[in-house]
């Protein structure tokens, strides 16, 4: 697929960069863009596609954003003032639409899809139909890969089988089949309410419809970025590489009016949270590989689900940072204390795989995901005549605890004290 694209949209120097800026508000939103212009009109050496790479993945992805295009430092530069100048405000993320057009070719169609439908005509095949509808395909594939997923996907004429695959109606064998054979596809329906329409072609943009020539370079760069600004988490790098680069970073305005904001039940995050979680969500879910975990392997009887669950909730009531919860409002990060019991899963007995370690997958499964969860976590599982417990606590909200002492500790409350040689990390 991206053999395909590459004579489309080559990577050289005069194709356009989008770099893509976001904060939590408008006045920081616009801030960081006027630093991040000032970075690039310091220092011309800087590579755009670094600073694309960068923005794309080591930064937050917030609801008020700005997005430019530029093939220098310098355009970029100049863009991101112009952009910062221009009010901006979060707005809800509309219902996506693929349009696939009919499948006609724009001028310059590839010459491989030319001739395919040049021989197809002459000996009266529907070859050209599935060569049209394979180079569709195509296209959409690429831009679902680079962050285009759309609610629905439409299409006409050899765009409709087309349209059909990428809804997962048909195979794209079956699809080719279909066009080559003129057979009628299955419809689909706009769905209802306030619509977004990415339309293949070189139609007319409007406030609620984006054109994209598939041909055309820049029409790649304009699309991605108007997506961004709507909302939509596209990768702005166009699936071009780069590298890491020092950015300026957001900047931080703290004043008193920010406290009054402040929702109620929730309180703002800890110097200590702020970095655990900042880095967690940049790195993309790497929480996991800050949970705090020990294991334990008993020869008592297992606890009662009633018991361990008492007793997690005993030990949260004796360090209530336990029962920290992060949330968003309004695009920023709080905390707020859980009112909710976090119940203890207890595994079903298994032949295969060691107790010890069934239970601590189990506390890392999927482990700690940034919002609205329970930051602790406890397993148990028979073994043999005894049982296995696994405790996980996301380091941020463990204090100066040891998952060790918290381990012993809920086992003393499960009334099953747990010797301290018995428990490992």
């Amino acid at each position: 697929m991206s053999t395909a694209m590459e004579t489309t949209f080559p990577a050289g120097p005069e194709a356009p960069r989008v770099l893509a800026v976001s904060a939590r508000d408008e006045r920081t939103a616009a801030a960081a863009a006027v630093r991040l212009a000032d970075r690039l009109a310091a220092d011309p050496s800087l590579d755009p596609d670094d600073v694309a790479f960068t923005l794309a993945h080591g930064r937050e992805r917030f609801a008020v954003r700005h997005a430019v295009t530029g093939t220098t430092g310098a355009e970029l530069a100049d863009a991101l003032r112009e952009s910062a100048a221009r009010p901006r405000a979060a707005a809800p993320v509309p219902g996506l639409v693929l349009d696939l057009g009919d499948g006609s070719g724009p001028p310059g169609t590839p010459p491989l899809a030319q001739a395919v439908e040049a021989s197809a005509t002459a000996e009266g095949l529907g070859l050209g139909q599935a060569a049209a509808t394979a180079a569709v395909y195509g296209t959409a594939s690429w831009l679902a890969a680079h962050g285009l997923r759309p609610d629905t996907v439409l299409g006409r004429g050899p765009a409709a089988a087309a349209a059909s695959a990428l809804r997962g109606e048909l195979s794209l064998p079956d699809a080719l089949r279909a066009a080559a054979t003129a057979t009628e596809a299955p419809p689909a329906q706009a769905p209802e309410g306030e619509v977004l329409v990415v339309r293949l072609g070189t139609g007319a943009t409007g406030a609620g419809v984006l054109s994209l020539d598939p041909l055309d370079p820049a029409s790649y760069a304009r699309l991605f970025a108007a997506l961004w600004e709507r909302g939509f988490d596209v990768d702005c790098t166009l699936g071009r590489g780069g590298r890491r680069v020092r950015l300026p970073g957001y900047p931080f305005q703290r004043s008193g009016s920010v406290t009054g904001t402040i929702p109620p039940g929730l309180r703002p995050l800890t110097p200590h949270e702020q970095r655990w979680l900042f880095h967690d969500l940049v790195r993309s879910g790497s929480a996991a590989e800050h949970a705090l975990c020990a294991t334990a392997v008993l020869p008592s009887p297992v606890p009662a689900a009633p018991a361990a669950d008492a007793a997690l909730a005993a030990l949260q009531d004796r360090h209530p940072d336990l029962r920290t919860v992060f949330t968003r409002s309004g695009g920023r990060w709080f905390a707020r204390v859980s009112g909710r019991p976090v119940e203890v899963t207890v595994l079903a007995p298994d032949t295969g795989a060691g107790p010890a370690d069934r239970v601590r997958a189990a506390t890392a499964q999927d482990t700690f995901a940034a919002a609205d969860v329970p930051l602790i976590r406890c397993a148990l599982a028979p073994a043999g005549d005894g049982w296995a417990v696994a405790l996980a606590v996301y380091a941020p909200v463990a204090g100066s605890s040891t998952a060790d002492e918290l381990l012993t500790e809920w086992c003393e409350l499960a009334g099953t004290p747990l010797r301290p040689a018995a428990a490992h990390a």
